[in-house]
């Protein structure tokens, strides 16, 4: 008798050794599993630092309803009036003009959309790309810099006239010297934003970062920038595909390679590509690149305020 007891209460315990030990491995994967959602979480959840209240988030876009009384209390502000509120930061007193306004809402696009985006330009090679992209029948962006030369300011004309997105990129292309502070980035900004306006009658609504949104020169200021940004209703795009024309040794043949594997990866790209003089073998390959991918059933669209831009988004804001 017992012995039988003995056994009967080992297996009891056995049981309850195999039901804690289950209890503690589930505690584990939820564990486990809550640390991964948190690290995949999308990149627009870091939300801005000022005037979050004011804004609804439309990926890295702002609807921003109040973009006339933020105006104002800025300049109430910067009158000395008290408005009972802290101040805001100096520089959001600046360009009291530069707000893009009112935004539709960010619409996904259809499935294998291709965005193919020209940084750097315009440049002596801006005319022969355009005529690539005509034949294709194929529309693209282009985040254009401060050239003012004749050439270049016709080159920024015809983007516009031929029906393709032009948003900003930067005016000097000098990081160390836009991404100093919010103010300095403003600064840069503002010019360029007024030079594409003047140059094409575009009032242009989206911008990509030089460098990218994060980068090696912008770490102490790249949060606050991106706020001021996102509260004034700017939007910007990072890339989920390089083709990897900037690096050194670039051929026509790895640009189209890089181009090609990293489209299939994704069920909607957009494509970093550059548009300066010395990008001869991204002149080169274009051609190839778009029919291989419409062969393939890709289709080619524009970047604007109502594409979703948070799955291009780095993640990592410093």
């Amino acid at each position: 008798m017992i012995h039988l007891a003995s056994r009967f209460f080992q297996r009891k315990l056995r049981s309850l050794t195999i039901v804690s030990a289950a209890f503690v491995l589930i505690l584990v994967i939820g564990a486990v599993t809550f640390q991964f959602r948190k690290n995949m979480a999308p990149c627009h959840l870091a939300k801005p630092v000022m005037a979050a209240a004011e804004m609804r988030p439309i990926g890295n876009a702002q609807m921003n309803t109040q973009s006339t009384g933020s105006r104002e209390e800025s300049t109430a502000s910067s009158s000395g009036v008290s408005s009972g509120k802290e101040a805001p930061p100096a520089y959001q007193t600046m360009y009291p003009d530069l707000y893009a306004g009112e935004l539709v809402p960010a619409a996904a696009p259809k499935e294998k959309t291709v965005y193919l985006t020209f940084d750097d330009g315009p440049s002596n090679l801006t005319i022969p790309l355009l005529n690539v992209l005509d034949t294709y029948h194929v529309k693209a962006t282009f985040f254009v810099v401060g050239h003012t030369d004749r050439q270049s300011l016709k080159a920024m004309k015809e983007i516009v006239n031929r029906g393709h997105a032009i948003g900003v990129h930067s005016y000097t292309h000098q990081f160390e010297q836009i991404y100093a502070s919010p103010a300095s980035f403003l600064e840069d900004y503002a010019k360029m934003h007024d030079l594409i306006k003047s140059t094409t009658g575009v009032d242009t609504k989206i911008y990509r970062y030089a460098g990218g949104s994060v980068n090696d020169y912008n770490k102490n200021t790249a949060r606050d920038i991106i706020a001021e940004m996102n509260r004034r209703g700017y939007v910007y795009y990072d890339w989920n595909v390089d083709s990897g024309d900037a690096e050194k040794g670039a051929t026509a043949k790895s640009i189209y390679r890089n181009v090609i594997s990293g489209v299939h990866r994704y069920s909607n790209s957009v494509v970093l590509l550059h548009n300066t003089k010395f990008k001869g073998n991204t002149l080169k390959v274009m051609a190839k690149i778009i029919k291989t991918l419409k062969n393939e059933s890709y289709s080619f669209d524009v970047l604007g305020p109502s594409v979703d831009s948070s799955p291009y988004l780095f993640c990592k804001i410093p």
